[in-house]
This record gives C-alpha cells, sequence and structure tokens, in this order.
C-alpha cells in the first residue's frame, strides 16, 4: 500500500518529483502548479487519468503545449496561479482533484506558495498534496506547536476544512481575500 502524505512539503527537486510518483495513484487527477518543462509530470503522467498542468512562465508555454499534445492526459492551462481566472479555469477541466502539486520555485517566497496552496486546496479537495518550498519546510520544522486546540483528528483529508474552509460562505471570503493580495 502507498504511504499517503496528505500533505507533504519538500525543497530539493529529486525528493519532490520522487514524492509525487510515490503519491499518485493510478488513475487519479493531478493539478500541478508550476511545472515548467514537465520533468515532476513525467515523475506520474502515466498513473494519471488527468494531468492539469498551470503554468505562466513564457518560456516554457509551447513545450508545455506540445506536451500536451503528445500525451493526452494532459491538459496545460498557462497563465498566473495567484489570479482568480487561471484557478477557475483549472478547477472546471479538473472538477476537484486527487493531487495538488505545487512548485513554484522552491525557494519562493513561503507565504505566496502557501496562500496559493490554499485557496487551490479549498477548492479542488485535494486527497493529497505535495509543495516544493524551502520556506515553508524550514518553517515547518522550526516549529514547535503548542496549542493543544491545534492537534487532533481531521475530517478532511489534508485541505484544512478546519481552517475555516468547510462552507461555500467561508470559500467565497477566501476568494474575495485572494483577489486583494493578488497583484494583477
Amino acid at each position: 500500500m502507498l504511504k499517503s502524505y496528505v500533505i507533504c512539503i519538500v525543497y530539493d527537486v529529486k525528493r519532490y518529483r520522487q514524492k509525487l510518483e510515490d503519491t499518485v495513484r493510478c488513475g487519479d487527477t493531478v493539478v500541478e502548479i508550476g511545472p515548467h518543462k514537465a520533468k515532476s509530470t513525467d515523475a506520474y503522467i502515466s498513473k494519471a487519468s488527468l494531468a492539469v498542468l498551470v503554468d505562466k512562465g513564457r518560456d516554457c508555454e509551447k513545450y508545455l503545449s506540445k506536451y500536451c499534445d503528445v500525451r493526452k492526459n494532459a491538459i496545460f492551462v498557462s497563465g498566473d496561479a495567484r489570479t482568480f481566472d487561471v484557478m477557475a479555469k483549472a478547477a472546471a477541466i479538473s472538477k476537484g482533484c486527487d493531487v495538488l502539486a505545487v512548485d513554484m520555485g522552491g525557494g519562493r517566497f513561503a507565504d505566496t506558495v502557501f496562500k496559493v496552496w490554499s485557496t487551490w486546496a479549498a477548492i479542488l479537495k485535494p486527497r493529497d498534496s505535495v509543495i516544493r518550498c524551502r520556506g515553508l519546510g524550514e518553517f515547518i520544522y522550526r516549529a514547535r506547536v503548542d496549542d493543544k486546540s491545534i492537534r487532533g483528528d481531521y475530517k478532511d483529508s489534508g485541505w484544512l476544512s478546519e481552517y475555516g474552509r468547510a462552507t461555500p460562505q467561508n470559500v467565497s471570503m477566501q476568494l474575495d481575500e485572494f483577489k486583494n493580495w493578488v497583484d494583477i
């Protein structure tokens, strides 16, 4: 049986790719933010029923379009993952996901990566997430949770419904906030 990570945070790109390969199960729908030239996608694409690849990089746009032409289970969405229209387009294609993968450049500011993951996870409700971000990894490694109300058995599968995103009203409020911090 495969180990389910729920939310796995790594920095090393080789470990990120290995975690994606280990986490994606046969028939899964994967939404991958920041695939660049799809080297991480290659780790799981043969198992996925659908991979929605979201990237804003001009240097990879033609590559990802061609990649998706060859792999009929992959769809490319060009645009900035921090914008609502890109999220809405990807969500309409994927209709949720089993695995949410986020690699916005492993050294990217942790707050940006967390906001993107948090907002996308609230909409897509993934079973597992694999995030590549050194800042989040360091934060968790250095953290000690001293509030017992934070620990527990959570009913969701890792998309933080206990964090106030369980109802459409809370999701709506989160998306309104999302529009305020995105530089469009």
